[in-house]
């Protein structure tokens, strides 16, 4: 994938530049953007260069051709009709106001009277690639390209056939509300996508999982990721066949589906309702495993989207509104560089507070060293944040100005504690992808370091009493370091501490022997090694026992599916390191392995629910809770009742949308928070992993 070159202006307020300044800018942003598929700077930030240039020369050449209008090399595929891009809002009125005047325009000025009555569908605005798919007269995936500029793109169609999603032929006949139809010659618009729990395990090496689905797709050969994790959500269809061709937005989503396609997701509404129907879809934004900036809103009636047509830039008859404040800049006023349990130190930018998707944000990570160094951060920067998926600060580009340049730390900042770099290489699709990440040269003499291993191991062991207060007060009276030493605990030690006494401390003790036999799931996940949770510890135990773990080989771990590269090298990394720590546990524990404990027996690694622990809530619609339950524990996971951290996965019955949140769901929320790998996902996504809708 092409680097653009440095942008202009960059860094320099908007209110000081000029037309030609602003021209300029905007510019060279769309080309970056909708030709070389690698944005420099947010949508808001690019929007409001726009709407600037608008504001101070409303005739200028260049608003002519925003969205899409500088075609660049490669562009190979004549698209059959323009892919245009949307116009935009920000706010009920201004829906209003673009549904008015796009009557007005269309010289029926009378019907303005009626626009209460539309029929609106709304679609979520997804934050991927737009493009196009043609299939031939016998249902044969024939080509696939960009949106490119609007009238050109580039040939995907490679990597398109790859995509689970994207049927490579289609069938003759389809069943309709209106009985069978042949299926004619047609074409197939939408937006794929890399879904954010995908994006999650590369996060630390690209930049969005919009810009590393684009250059998946425009690969020649291998690209950021298997082309096979990309999603395609559909949401055109059109053919020379009038008889085929539906009536209604809502109709052209249902034969997409019926065709074998993922339409994306619908409301159809009145103008009175969208508001509620945008406030429902940014509330669910968390939830999702996609990124959107925005609702869609169009007309229903494709008769009178024909007749409302369209300007050289915009359909008249759709306009995104968009979220407000996912991106923004704001100061950099100081680097953190935060020790986790394992003892890697992340930089975290402490920044000038800014309200982004609602919420005020003073912190965003920065990933690694290799990523901090990339920013080249300096005290005062302008930094471009957005919140990705309305959830996560993330900081996406240094806008300069700042003054003195922050450094790596050779020490911890506040102690005598070393630092060390440590690069790594992994393989991220074929490429060889470099990272520089940085560590404390010791780990087990941080008392950050020694607090939190302590009380993440009694967290996921669950000791009663032995919480993190506990844990200060042993540590302070220098009655532990590591785990194992909680197994040397006798009463007459505790009781002499403050404010516990003899039946506290007997209690304790009791709660801590009481956990001498162990699962090794349950074992492993109580190391606290990044990455190691309870999906993954349920996996492994599923192959492996302990000692069969500790001499394992790298590619005996990324066999087992859905565990990943980057996860199997963290796990072995983190085996190696505690090996000490899993010596001295143990003397005193003694861990059962998965067939041992009558669990693990038949369990196909690479069945849909392999190493899940499920729980449902709400009103499932198509199943009962016992059948559902059922269907966890035929592909491979377990079904529970309750949510805990044990729980990985939460299917959500009802509308998530609209019901009000469960106990279950608030809990899951709420682990998920506190960094617990929990998934909270529809009935309809549970069906399709399942496979029930197969066929």
């Amino acid at each position: 994938m092409a680097e653009p070159a440095r942008a202009p202006h960059l860094g320099e307020p908007l209110a000081s530049l000029s037309a030609d300044a602003l021209a300029e800018a905007v510019a060279w942003h769309d080309h970056a953007y909708f030709v070389l598929d690698a944005p420099v700077i947010p949508d808001q930030l690019y929007d409001q260069m726009v709407e600037r240039l608008r504001a101070i020369a409303p005739g200028h050449p260049v608003l002519k051709q925003v969205g899409g209008g500088f075609a660049g090399p490669g562009a190979k595929v004549e698209h059959a009709e323009a892919m245009l891009s949307l116009g935009k809002c920000y706010s009920g009125d201004e829906l209003a106001a673009w549904l008015r005047g796009a009557y007005r325009e269309s010289g029926r000025a009378d019907d303005a009277d009626h626009i209460e009555r539309v029929t609106l569908v709304a679609t979520p605005k997804v934050d991927g690639l737009a493009c196009t798919i043609r299939y031939d007269a016998h249902g044969l995936l024939v080509q696939s390209a960009t949106r490119g500029d609007g009238r050109r793109g580039e040939d995907i169609t490679h990597n398109v056939r790859r995509m689970p999603s994207v049927p490579g032929q289609l069938a003759g006949r389809v069943e309709t509300p209106d009985g069978p139809r042949a299926v004619p010659a047609l074409e197939v618009r939408g937006e794929v996508y890399l879904p954010l729990s995908a994006f999650e395990a590369v996060a630390d090496v690209y930049a969005n999982a919009r810009n590393l689905a684009a250059g998946t797709l425009k690969a020649k050969e291998e690209g950021g990721v298997p082309a096979e994790q990309l999603v395609f959500f559909a949401y055109d269809l059109r053919t020379d066949d009038e008889a085929f061709a539906p009536d209604t937005e809502h109709e052209r989503l249902a034969l997409l589906e019926a065709l074998g396609f993922l339409p994306v997701p619908a409301d159809r509404c009145r103008l009175a309702e969208a508001s509620a129907v945008y406030e429902r879809w940014q509330q669910a934004r968390p939830e999702l495993d996609y990124e959107l900036d925005g609702v869609v809103f169009k007309l229903d009636d494709l008769a009178e989207q024909r007749r409302l047509g369209t300007t050289a830039h915009h359909p008249r008859y759709a306009i995104a509104w968009k979220f407000q404040g996912d991106s923004g800049t704001t100061t950099l006023q100081d680097i953190e560089w935060s020790v986790s349990r394992t003892g890697t130190i992340t930089p975290v930018a402490i920044v000038a507070p800014v309200v982004l998707s609602g919420a005020t944000v003073t912190r965003a990570t920065l990933h690694n060293v290799s990523r901090f160094e990339e920013l080249g951060l300096h005290r005062g920067d302008t930094l471009a944040l957005t919140r990705r998926g309305g959830v996560i600060p993330h900081v996406e580009t240094n806008l300069g100005g700042g003054g003195a340049a922050f450094a790596v730390p050779e020490t911890l900042p506040g102690t005598t504690l070393a630092t060390e770099r440590r690069v790594s290489e992994r393989k991220v699709a074929g490429e060889v992808v470099v990272t520089t990440t940085l560590h404390l040269r010791d780990p087990d003499a941080s008392p950050v370091v020694q607090r939190a291993r302590l009380v993440h191991f009694a967290d996921a062991m669950e000791i009663d009493g032995l919480g993190a207060k506990m844990v200060d007060l042993l540590l302070e009276h220098g009655l532990v370091r590591q785990p194992a030493d909680l197994y040397e605990l006798t009463p007459d030690q505790l009781a002499k501490l403050p404010r516990v006494g003899v039946v506290l401390a007997n209690k304790l003790v009791a709660g801590i022997r009481g956990r001498s036999e162990v699962p090794i799931a349950l074992f492993l996940r109580a190391l606290g090694i990044d990455g190691l949770g309870a999906h993954a510890a349920t996996l492994l135990a599923a192959r492996f026992d302990l000692d069969g773990l500790l001499q394992a080989e790298l590619d005996a771990l990324t066999a087992l599916h859905s565990l990943g590269d980057k996860t199997a090298r963290g796990v072995l990394e983190g085996l190696r390191e505690r090996e000490e720590m899993i010596t001295a546990l143990r003397k005193h524990l003694r861990i059962v392995d998965a067939k041992a404990d009558g669990q693990g027996e038949g369990v196909d690694a690479d069945a849909p629910f392999a190493g899940e622990t499920v729980c449902f809530t709400g009103a499932l619609e198509t199943l009962t809770r016992r059948d559902a339950q059922q269907v966890v524990s035929r592909l491979g996971g377990r079904a529970s009742s309750s949510v805990t951290k044990e729980t990985s996965l939460v299917v959500v019955g009802g509308d998530p949308e609209t019901d009000k949140p469960s106990s279950k769901l608030k809990k899951a929320r709420k682990l998920r928070e506190a960094g617990e790998a929990v998934t909270i996902i529809s009935e309809h996504a549970f069906r399709a992993r399942a496979g029930l809708d197969a066929g």
